[in-house]
């Protein structure tokens, strides 16, 4: 294989520049953006530009055939190669990458790493580092998250590796083992919900939006979208905000006096202030309802789901209300049944059974 630099002389007497490649047997001509006039000044700078270009593509082809990692991919910036994927990214569960990747910014600022984190500095050790300070409380992360978000990394740097940005995948022998049958957040009983129902909120909204979760099992974020165009006879009609699943039930009479007073057909049902305001009035309603738990948004779905299962509904359908695809993520909300009866028979009374 040859790559020699040419130079084609036009009658007006200016020289283009093209590589003359000769690979397999065949050659084949690719002209490059350098052009030499007869009037310029600068002839020697861009013959060696142009010599410079030719030891590139030659490199390049050398890499490819040889399976090499090119200079300039290794001097990359690992964070800026993150942030484009993140950008780009149109499939399901593109928050949880971007998360992902602030939380390995946050690593990245916490521990003083040096910046930017080239490719070349994408080492083992720092994978696993990484993955030790999401699984620390320094990352103030609980449940499944630490292995959702380091996933999201492994699977960005995979990629990186099979784009020829790395020698190898640093990450892929980082073990992680994903928690089995765990629900993160605290679960509210049908009493709790009755009490918060009984309890004023400083925010009316945040009360009605929430106990409204509670009753349907949408997302912060579904409830921020949810218009009256949603609500048709009683149904709800929208879909997931995570996976674009489709919503269509009917609302629980519960739900339904939520509604309140019903608005135009564009109107927003729920107006909600920021995400940080809808927590900190959460906690303070919770906490003035003398319930000692910490909930949050997402506690919602949870509740939804345990309530169902209370009420004998089938684990298949729960799935369907809750937009899970299968039951797998459903199935943990059976194992917390579990442990409540294990709970209930542990504190029943003791008979004393004489002699």
């Amino acid at each position: 294989m040859t790559v020699n630099l040419r130079w084609k002389k036009h009658p007006s007497g200016t020289l283009s520049a093209y590589l003359d490649i000769f690979e397999h047997g065949k050659r084949t001509k690719k002209y490059i953006d350098i052009k030499i006039k007869t009037t310029d000044k600068d002839k020697k700078h861009k013959k060696k530009l142009a010599e410079a270009v030719r030891t590139k593509y030659h490199n390049d082809l050398l890499n490819h055939k040889y399976d090499l990692v090119d200079e300039d991919k290794l001097n990359a910036d690992f964070i800026e190669y993150f942030e484009e994927f993140v950008t780009t990214y149109r499939k399901a569960g593109v928050r949880k990458y971007r998360y992902a990747l602030k939380k390995f910014k946050d690593f990245v600022s916490h521990y003083q790493r040096p910046t930017p984190i080239l490719f070349r500095d994408l080492d083992h050790g720092l994978c696993n580092d990484f993955k030790e300070y999401l699984y620390s409380p320094d990352s103030g992360l609980s449940g499944e998250t630490p292995y959702d978000y380091f996933k999201r990394f492994k699977a960005v740097v995979n990629k990186a590796n099979r784009e020829r940005y790395l020698f190898n995948d640093p990450a892929k022998l980082v073990k992680i083992s994903k928690p089995t049958n765990t629900i993160k957040k605290e679960i509210l009983s049908v009493e709790e919900l009755q009490t918060l129902a009984s309890t004023p909120c400083k925010h009316p909204d945040v009360r009605r939006a929430f106990l409204f979760a509670c009753f349907t099992g949408l997302g912060e974020k579904e409830i921020r979208g949810l218009r009256w165009s949603h609500v048709q006879n009683g149904r709800l009609k929208t879909e997931r905000a995570k996976n674009e699943e489709p919503i269509n039930f009917e609302l629980p009479e519960t739900a339904r006096e939520l509604l309140g007073v019903v608005g135009t057909y564009d109107e927003k049902i729920f107006s909600l202030p920021s995400d940080v305001s809808v927590n900190k009035h959460l906690k303070a309603w919770v906490k003035s309802a003398d319930i000692h738990k910490n909930i949050s948004f997402y506690c919602a779905r949870h509740s939804f789901a345990i309530l169902n299962l209370s009420q004998g509904v089938n684990l298949k359908t729960i799935a369907k209300l809750m937009g899970h695809k299968t039951t797998a993520s459903t199935n943990k909300y059976l194992n917390y049944l579990d442990a409540q009866k294990d709970q209930a028979m542990s504190i029943m009374p003791k008979l004393n059974l004489g002699s």
